[in-house]
């Protein structure tokens, strides 16, 4: 996919945190999305690196999306391995796929290189919102982080203390950490899509102890980490429901505070990986669950 895409200039941010003045040439490539390298510097990381992908024809108001690889992964193997960046053709969404440090993040629960070296990817992230924002026209009702294993430890510790900048936070097998969910307090109600294979060997879907970069962590269960969120939006029940075409039982939070809504998707018989339609799913639940004003 990236080989279809013009890689532009880079974005070199002023100061600690700080949003960057655009100095880029542009192109075109034939799919008609443009890629930029982007750079944004923070007090506890130094400068980082993120690649932005937008949509074409200058959409105005566009969804954002921010995606976080998995540990050993990178943000360029993710824009290849994913449909987010086809979706984003398709939708008008801006993309971004951030670079961890040393392929890592600091989730704030495992032994990362990323934890030992201090890094804040939570800072990061509200740098890359900031720059992002500053240069193109976002729907701040639709703003989507989604994550895959390490980066959805990263995804679920976002939510908690996020929330105000986020709509949803999408993890993809990575529910909250024990160690997290104690003190997760968000802002204000959040939307959350989990995603778990149920035959998932790497971070088990029924939750525990796992062992992973820096020795891993211990996770709730995809559906008590579902539960968890519920709790702290105020949801009621839950209903169940099957997804035939997707091998997918659907387990959905409704009558939440602020109208927000939470999912867990059960991949029935996936193990250890981003579901081939993800970018479709975090899209499509993002159009039809925007943020709506806090009451």
């Amino acid at each position: 996919m990236l080989s279809a895409i013009c890689v532009l200039a880079t974005l070199l941010s002023a100061g600690c945190g700080s949003a960057s003045q655009l100095s880029a040439h542009r192109a075109q490539s034939v799919s008609g999305v443009e890629a930029i390298h982007a750079t944004v510097s923070t007090a506890h990381g130094g400068v980082r690196s993120y690649i932005v992908f937008l949509p074409p024809g200058g959409a105005k108001r566009s969804p954002l999306v921010l995606v976080y690889h998995g540990a050993e992964g990178t943000a360029e193997q993710t824009a290849q391995e994913t449909d987010f960046v086809p979706v984003a053709a398709q939708d008008g969404s801006v993309v971004a796929f951030l670079q961890g440090y040393e392929d890592t993040w600091n989730e704030g629960a495992g032994d990362t290189p990323a934890r030992a070296a201090g890094v804040d990817d939570v800072e990061f992230t509200s740098a890359v919102l900031s720059q992002i924002e500053q240069h193109y026209s976002i729907d701040r009702t639709r703003v989507a982080a989604t994550g895959f294993s390490n980066g959805a430890l990263l995804t679920e510790l976002l939510g908690c203390q996020l929330a105000s900048s986020l709509t949803l936070v999408a993890p993809v097998s990575g529910p909250l950490p024990v160690s997290v969910a104690p003190a997760c307090r968000p802002a204000r109600s959040i939307s959350v899509l989990e995603m778990h294979g149920t035959a998932d060997q790497s971070i088990p879907y029924a939750g525990g102890h796992f062992v992973g970069v820096g020795g891993g962590t211990t996770v709730l269960s995809a559906p008590a980490s579902a539960a968890r969120w519920a709790s702290l939006d105020g949801c009621g029940k839950s209903r169940q429901t099957l997804e035939a075409s997707q091998a997918t039982v659907l387990t959905t939070y409704g009558s939440c505070r602020n109208h927000v809504v939470v999912q867990l998707r059960s991949l029935q018989g996936a193990g250890h990986g981003w579901p081939a339609n993800v970018g479709v799913l975090v899209a499509n639940f993002l159009h039809q669950h925007p943020r709506a004003p806090a009451t």
